[in-house]
């Protein structure tokens, strides 16, 4: 592959996404130099707070942006060091296109969160996090059902209010509470960019206290 254009590149101290083709679930990580076709990603984590350091070869796919102007390339693995911090280098594959992101990094959590409907509100726990929206637990019941327009309010960081779709019931019963997922539907790009911060930041302590 030639020279990419810098256009087509993420920028230094960018939060992106990674997903290896050993893989499920897409990893975070930060941008910390980009050298022609080859990138170096620091803080390479999963959602359990784990640094990751595949081996050298194995491939994946990288992608950055937010909103509209997501993109993806495909990367090679060149190598991986622990010290000073966990980074990879990989180098792009192929040139970067367009995507529209199908995977999310979650986060697990314990966060409060209010969904409003119909004029009234509903006091759930979110025990994970993602752009993609939110996975949640409540004791009494949900009110809601599947396809319900909602808006989920919570402090990811800064106070927050996201329209959101119920796309998953789960009733509990007297020893389980009943578990809603609800989607994001109409973030705008800078309270993507808020999630992804926040989500990441609670990986990196999910590692500080499992190093405690």
């Amino acid at each position: 592959m030639g020279s990419p254009d810098p256009a087509d590149l993420p920028d230094v101290n960018d939060l992106v996404d990674v997903t290896l083709d050993s893989r499920t679930e897409p990893l975070a990580a930060v941008i910390g130099a980009v050298t022609g076709d080859t990138v170096l990603l620091t803080d390479p984590i999963d959602r359990t707070g784990r640094f990751v350091l595949p081996d050298s070869g194995e491939g994946g796919l990288l992608v950055w942006g937010a909103g509209g102007s997501l993109r993806q390339a495909p990367v090679e693995v060149l190598q991986t060091s622990r010290q000073p911090a966990p980074a990879w280098t990989v180098r792009l594959t192929a040139p970067a296109a367009r995507c529209q992101r199908r995977a999310f990094v979650r986060a697990s959590v314990n966060l409060p969160v209010v969904v409003k409907h119909s004029g009234k509100q509903l006091e759930v726990i979110a025990i994970d996090i993602s752009e993609g929206g939110l996975r949640c637990n409540v004791l009494s019941d949900a009110g809601v059902k599947v396809g319900d327009q909602v808006v989920a309010e919570f402090d990811a960081g800064q106070p927050m209010a996201a329209p959101a779709m119920v796309v998953r019931v789960l009733r509990g019963d007297a020893e389980r509470p009943t578990e809603l997922g609800l989607s994001f539907t109409d973030l705008k790009i800078r309270e993507a960019d808020n999630i992804r911060k926040y989500v990441f930041g609670q990986l990196l302590e999910q590692r500080r206290r499992g190093a405690e």
